[in-house]
């Protein structure tokens, strides 16, 4: 597993245990039928640590980039995850007879490899682009008129075949 996986992992386990949380919190206090609400709800507080967390330390090398686009690329993943997750949750409750703090968990853990870090990683935090190489040395003019590329650094200037 890369480096940045792991602390995108990590970073996501610290901030389901804010959305779960919460999630387990509304489960006592609130009506079967508002728990769908709760369940996105819940993870839209989840999200938002999960954005500061990502930039500052998952994929801190890449916070050198603008913070309003990943803003936005960030609000528009996490609503596709937790959308995708609430209707992950809300199908799997009406065919199993689990607890839903634990559908809970399994939507997240079902959503995340699949469609969130993707996203993140090569969307919301692209990597950086890779350095342009050095371009070729420029030809040299060599007695009888070719030309001819010399390599980096041979010390001949062309001035003529042999010349140093």
């Amino acid at each position: 597993m890369s480096a940045t996986r792991l602390r995108s992992l990590l970073t996501s386990i610290g901030t389901t245990v804010i959305d779960a949380g919460l999630f387990a919190l509304c489960t006592v206090v609130l009506s079967a039928a508002l728990l769908p609400v709760a369940r996105w709800s819940c993870g839209a507080a989840g999200a938002v640590a999960n954005f500061l967390l990502n930039r500052h330390w998952a994929f801190a090398a890449r916070r050198r980039r603008p913070p309003r686009p990943q803003v936005v690329r960030y609000a528009l993943t996490a609503a596709l995850s937790l959308t995708l997750a609430t209707a992950l949750w809300c199908g799997l409750r009406s065919l199993l007879a689990w607890d839903p703090r634990m559908l809970h968990l399994l939507s997240m853990a079902l959503v995340w490899p699949a469609v969130t870090f993707p996203l993140l990683r090569y969307w919301v935090f692209p990597p950086e682009p890779a350095p342009v190489p050095a371009p070729a040395p420029a030809p040299v003019p060599v007695p009888g008129g070719a030309l001819h590329r010399l390599p980096p650094g041979s010390g001949i200037r062309g001035s003529g075949i042999g010349a140093r």
